[in-house]
């Protein structure tokens, strides 16, 4: 059997520090620690770095992502008024063929009237020469046409809307 060997320890290298320069305050405050340490040092350490170094993105890149925030809060604006626009128009549309279909319903509702009456006199005309027979049925119905139009309803189809 083959021996195992025992694992061979890597040489490792000191961490060297960044060449990047802190801050007086927070340099004071790390010698702070190193001096005196506890949790007032540490406080002063927090303290320090909090005041001296900003979290989250730099200026040219919050700049940016304001702009684009804002670029797309107006291009929903723009799309909201579009929207509101092309609905006014719709609905001026509509009320435009109300209109004229109420228009129209109301010409043939007296058109129909008009003839109703002329079936009134017709029909008294015929009672009163003597044809009865053909004037009372006319009448009856032409006075029963002139009470439905009156009352509202109408021999108009229904709307379809």
């Amino acid at each position: 059997m083959p021996e195992e060997s025992a694992p061979t320890r890597k040489e490792t290298t000191p961490i060297q520090a960044s060449q990047t320069t802190l801050p007086p305050e927070a340099e004071k405050a790390l010698e702070k620690v190193a001096q005196e340490g506890g949790p007032k040092a540490l406080a002063a350490v927090v303290a320090a770095f909090s005041r001296t170094t900003n979290f989250g993105p730099d200026p040219e890149t919050a700049r940016i992502l304001a702009e684009t925030e804002r670029h797309s809060e107006e291009l929903r604006l723009q799309g909201y008024k579009a929207s509101l626009e092309n609905r006014e128009k719709q609905n001026s549309r509509d009320h435009q063929f109300r209109c004229k279909r109420m228009n129209h319903e109301t010409a043939m509702r007296m058109v129909v009237l008009a003839v109703f009456v002329v079936g009134v006199g017709v029909g008294l005309y015929q009672i009163t020469s003597g044809n009865s027979q053909v004037g009372s049925p006319v009448l009856v119905a032409s006075i029963m046409g002139v009470l439905q139009i009156l009352s509202g309803r109408s021999f108009l189809p229904p709307r379809n809307e």
